[in-house]
Formats: C-alpha cells, sequence, structure tokens
C-alpha cells in the first residue's frame, strides 16, 4: 500500500499569511441558525476574519468570514456541541466551544480578539522575501535558503523569516532542521494551528511518532483539516494499538474526503481491532463502493464475512 504524503505549507511571512478554505463534509447541516460579531480589545469591528465552525458529533463543518461590521452568520447548522475558531492576520486566534440548538433561537455570540506585537519589517525585507517566495514556489529550495538564511543574520529580531527557513529545509527533507527553526519562530508565527501542523508533519516524516502525536494534539484532531496527515496519524497510532486515537484521525480524514479509499480500508480494521463490528460493516461496505474488484477489494470482502 502506498503511503500518502502531504504537501509543503507555503513559504510565507505572517504579513502575508492566509489559509484556504477546506473541503469538509455536509454532515452538519440541519435547521438552526446562529450570528456572532467580532471585535478587537477596544470594540471595533473586525472585516475578514475567518470563522470555522464545526460540528463535534458529526466531526464536520464549514468556514464564514465577518463583514464590514464583523458581523458573520452561520445558518442550516444542526444542533449540538460546535468548536468555533476564529482566525485572522496579525490577531491572536480565538478558539471557543459552544451548545446551539437546532429549534429556537441561538444567543449571538461576541468574541474580542487581540492585535499581535509584531515588530516593525522594512519594505526592503518584504521584496527580498518576496524574492525568497519565487525561488521556493520554482522549487530552488537551495537559493531561497540561502537567501533567507542571510536575511536572518541581517534581521535577527525578525524570528519569523525562521519558518521560512524551516520550509525550505522541509521541502530538502533535512526535518530535523525544519523542526529548529520553526521552534524559533514559534513566538511570532500568528496561527498556531498550521505551525503544530507543520512541527507535526515533519515529526511524522521522522518516524518520530511520540512527538508528531504531541504536536498534533495541540491543535485538536478536530480542527486538523489535512486528510493526508489525517490518515498519516491513524496509520501510525493503529500500528501502536491507539485505537481510539487512530479512528477519530481517520473517521475525520473520510470526513474531509469522503471517496479517501485507504482511510476507510484502515478505519474499518481499526473497527475490527476495537471490537466494532456495525460500524467496521458500515465503513467496509462504503470501501467497496469506491474499489470492487482491487486485490484489496478482495480482502475486504473477506473482512465483511468476519464481521456479519
Amino acid at each position: 500500500m502506498n503511503r500518502i504524503r502531504y504537501s509543503v505549507p507555503l513559504l510565507i511571512l505572517m504579513v502575508f499569511l492566509g489559509m484556504g478554505s477546506p473541503g469538509w463534509g455536509q454532515a452538519y447541516r440541519g435547521r438552526g441558525r446562529v450570528k456572532g460579531y467580532v471585535t478587537d480589545t477596544e470594540g471595533n469591528p473586525l472585516e475578514g476574519v475567518k470563522v470555522k465552525l464545526w460540528h463535534v458529533e458529526k466531526a464536520a463543518g464549514f468556514e464564514v468570514t465577518t463583514d464590514k461590521h464583523g458581523k458573520w452568520v452561520a445558518a442550516f447548522i444542526r444542533g449540538g456541541d460546535w468548536n468555533i475558531d476564529f482566525e485572522k492576520p496579525g490577531y491572536g486566534p480565538k478558539k471557543i466551544t459552544v451548545h446551539l440548538k437546532e429549534l429556537g433561537k441561538n444567543e449571538d455570540i461576541r468574541v474580542q480578539m487581540e492585535k499581535l506585537q509584531a515588530p516593525a519589517i522594512p519594505a526592503e525585507l518584504l521584496d527580498r522575501v518576496d524574492e525568497s517566495n519565487r525561488l521556493f514556489q520554482e522549487q530552488k529550495y537551495e537559493e531561497a535558503l540561502d537567501l533567507l538564511q542571510k536575511l536572518a543574520e541581517e534581521y535577527p529580531d525578525v524570528k519569523v523569516l525562521h519558518w521560512n527557513i524551516g520550509n525550505c529545509y522541509f521541502a530538502m527533507g533535512d526535518y530535523e532542521k525544519a523542526v529548529e527553526h520553526y521552534l524559533i519562530a514559534k513566538e511570532e508565527y500568528p496561527n498556531k494551528q498550521e505551525f503544530w501542523m507543520a512541527v507535526g508533519n515533519a515529526y511524522m516524516q521522522m518516524k518520530m511518532f511520540d512527538k508528531a502525536t504531541e504536536a498534533y494534539n495541540n491543535i485538536g484532531l478536530e480542527n486538523i483539516d489535512d486528510p493526508a496527515a489525517l490518515y498519516n496519524l491513524g496509520e501510525v497510532t493503529l500500528s501502536q494499538n491507539q485505537l481510539d486515537i487512530s479512528i477519530k484521525a481517520l473517521k475525520q480524514a473520510v470526513a474531509l474526503k469522503p471517496d479517501f479509499a485507504d482511510a476507510l480500508y484502515l478505519l474499518g480494521t481499526a473497527y475490527i481491532a476495537k471490537g466494532d463490528k456495525a460500524n467496521a460493516k458500515t465503513v467496509l461496505e462504503q470501501y467497496l463502493q469506491l474499489d470492487s474488484t482491487s486485490d484489496r477489494a478482495k480482502e475486504v470482502k473477506i473482512l465483511l464475512k468476519s464481521v456479519q
């Protein structure tokens, strides 16, 4: 079975930070509605805040963005517990958990975000970082690294440069060096979720699975939106007989990518190992809807007979 790999994080400075919308599943849908407002610590509305809502029980969610009034609205939602993350470049992220009703009125959610105190970044430095970004995107990793190391020497107070250096080392396969530089950038890097994902991914590549799991736990599995990273974590924890973690990771991988056949196969075997025949049967049947003719499909059909 080919091991699925994840992509290297984009080379960026915190002033350029922006995260794409994950392709989450639709199991969160219902008839409920909630709205909220996001301001800074002085009460000024914040536009462009990404509000990520995740239904805990259904392991699915979606994302909305605040308008010029700092307002956001989430409609057609299920009742239950929701994890809600608030992210905006230049501001410290916020994470809350709320219980929302599907029927009846939900109270408005009001959140304040604190502006990060970042060092002044000269325009000249930004231009040179742009050049390193271009080199990185052209896969000229050694050239990008050389430029960034010179910049880090010239601007020792701009620790976030080490995030970019870490990404170069990651792309070059030197994962130990990548972690070293990610940790230097830690305090200045504004998106802690992305930070811990990068650190966890590097430890996974070094087969330091305990450290990888520890890094991912700083995020919370429900907040990881990379199906391949979740698959890798599920595979490793399954091999270590950490069945609950494995099942949670693989369930989320499938929720994010329903046609993820490898994840469905592993999830089915994890359920069998746990003695959960009902869920094993459901998952393995889902697998056969995607693949019914391969050698693995033959194995899945045998497994299905064992859980009847």
